[in-house]
């Protein structure tokens, strides 16, 4: 089994540092990758002396492509590797030594398992649903509205000790290249900002014939914080959140197959209601229209695709 691990990144001087600590953590594994693929925007020359300084023993290239679109990249990258089982993950994670080890055992125990999701643990929680009191249970309540609170839960069950199955995955997973291939890639239809990219690949997975398994002992950091990112963010530049839930709601709703066309619907709602706390957070009262144009234009656009587009069932 040949392991390929694909990080993706913009390359800016601020992420730099966040891979630095990522690949450091890829050389301290137990069980170390056949290759290593990171793909980026920019400063490709940066980061092929970072990896080159860390990685002794591991094949390690750089894919520069000069754009930024997180799809588009990972294909071209998952295209090019070499790897039977592919890792894909985000440039802020940091993995515990027994990551690779625990997720490879998991593939060789379950064969039908298309992918391996990992227990991605959030170092700066934030938003409202974090928080006590009032506003903390208001928030988790509404959540029941978004598909992740409502639908996810419930492909959710034990497997075997700190082994479950579940309905979808972030960028902290490694899938098998045939899994990959016949969910059809990462949707190329979309544009950034891009959200929901990773949990309507997942989707797809499932749809091909594959399970999606957790093992909750292969453990990942995750260091971002996406509350006061996206608050700095939308002050400046409201019409963000429009491109941000135009891609999420459109990966929602071309899989209401899957998910129901009135979960979907409810997610979209959520989503408009959430952009009043962005228009809050932010200051800029313009992030409410763009997120509420985002969240219809692409509920729009998700019911307009065939929700079985690009995939290939096994046989």
């Amino acid at each position: 089994m040949r392991i390929t691990i694909i990080v993706l990144t913009s390359g800016s001087r601020d992420r730099l540092s966040l891979l630095k600590h990522l690949l450091k953590s890829i050389a301290a594994q137990t069980v170390l990758p056949d290759e290593v693929i990171v793909a980026t925007e920019s400063n490709g020359e940066l980061i092929k002396a970072l990896g080159d300084g860390y990685l002794n023993g591991v094949v390690f290239r750089v894919l520069e492509t000069g754009y930024w679109n997180k799809c588009l990249t990972a294909n071209e990258a998952i295209l090019k590797a070499d790897g039977d089982v592919i890792f894909l993950l985000e440039d802020d994670l940091y993995l515990t030594p027994s990551f690779i080890e625990e997720v490879v055992e998991t593939f060789r125990k379950f064969p039908d398992a298309g992918c391996v999701y990992t227990n991605c643990i959030w170092v700066f929680p934030e938003g409202s649903g974090s928080r006590g009191g009032v506003v903390g249970r208001a928030a988790r309540l509404l959540s029941k509205l978004t598909i992740h609170g409502s639908v996810l839960p419930r492909f959710t069950r034990p497997v075997s000790n700190g082994v479950f199955e579940v309905g979808s995955f972030t960028m902290s997973v490694a899938c098998r290249r045939e899994a990959l291939l016949r969910a059809g890639l990462y949707d190329v239809r979309v544009w950034e900002p891009i959200l929901g990219e990773d949990f309507d690949l997942a989707f797809r997975v499932r749809k091909a014939g594959y399970r999606i398994l957790q093992n909750t002992r292969a453990v990942s950091y995750h260091f971002t914080m996406q509350v006061t990112k996206g608050s700095a963010k939308y002050r400046s530049d409201p019409s963000a959140l429009m491109g941000t839930y135009a891609t999420e709601v459109y990966f929602m709703a071309k899989n209401r197959d899957l998910l129901g066309l009135s979960h979907v619907i409810t997610h979209a709602i959520y989503r408009m209601i959430e952009s009043v706390m962005w228009g809050v957070r932010s200051g800029n009262p313009l992030t409410i229209i763009y997120g509420i144009a985002g969240s219809l234009l692409g509920l729009l656009r998700g019911l307009l695709v065939n929700p079985m587009s690009g995939v290939k069932p096994r046989p």
